[in-house]
């Protein structure tokens, strides 16, 4: 019985050993992707669809992120999110209310799932995912967050296209059960964006109430 139990434990951390080693194949995909996310700025129309799977309730909003390096724009009804690289403006177009904060990585991961491709770290676990298929135009890529550092989220399951290498789709699982996925409707690239588009400008919002958090 003693030997079984050694054998068991053995097994056990073998196999928890391997379902923790990173693939580096599919961390060079994903670090093409975010090299390439990263070098140009981008406009990305996508639908997002959040499902709570404690209630079973679903929702999905239409929107529009705008990505220059570390800074964004992101548009869905009711809320425009502007990130400048270190200030966040959170607008509540219907309280005419913003909100000013510095938010940490994690927070800004929350808010915009596209912040995964240029944000996980050397400690994140990058595998191909069992779904992914020779046979299919897309790769399925799991990306598992640094299990020392409790995050929000504990998979983010990012689809690439194998021509492109453009992302598909970011679906991210949250601890919460609250889970997320953007999935990329239009991607124009090369556009022209100067920094004052990911600021909040209150001169043309005279009105608005301004909540500062910092």
């Amino acid at each position: 019985m003693k030997h079984l139990l050694i054998i068991s434990t053995l097994l056990l951390f073998t196999a928890m050993a391997l379902f923790s080693q990173d693939d580096p194949k599919a961390r060079a995909i994903l670090d093409n992707c975010s090299k390439k996310f990263k070098e140009t700025t981008s406009k990305i129309d996508f639908s997002l669809k959040i499902e709570d799977t404690k209630t079973e309730k679903q929702q999905t909003v239409k929107g529009n992120i705008v990505v220059k390096g570390k800074k964004f724009k992101l548009t869905v009804p009711t809320v425009h999110t502007y990130y400048d690289g270190k200030t966040q403006y959170v607008h509540m177009l219907k309280n005419k209310e913003v909100s000013l904060t510095t938010p940490i990585l994690e927070d800004l991961q929350l808010i915009n799932p596209a912040y995964l491709i240029t944000s996980y770290t050397k400690q994140s676990t990058v595998q191909f995912s069992l779904d992914n298929k020779a046979s299919s135009p897309n790769y399925i890529i799991d990306v598992f967050p640094d299990y020392k550092i409790k995050k929000e989220y504990y998979k983010a399951i990012v689809i690439i296209n194998k021509k492109t290498n453009d992302i598909i789709s970011i679906k991210v699982l949250n601890r919460n059960g609250v889970h997320t996925r953007l999935k990329v409707i239009n991607n124009q690239k090369n556009l022209m964006f100067n920094d004052a588009f990911f600021v909040f400008d209150f001169k043309t919002n005279p009105d608005v109430i301004t909540n500062d958090l910092r």
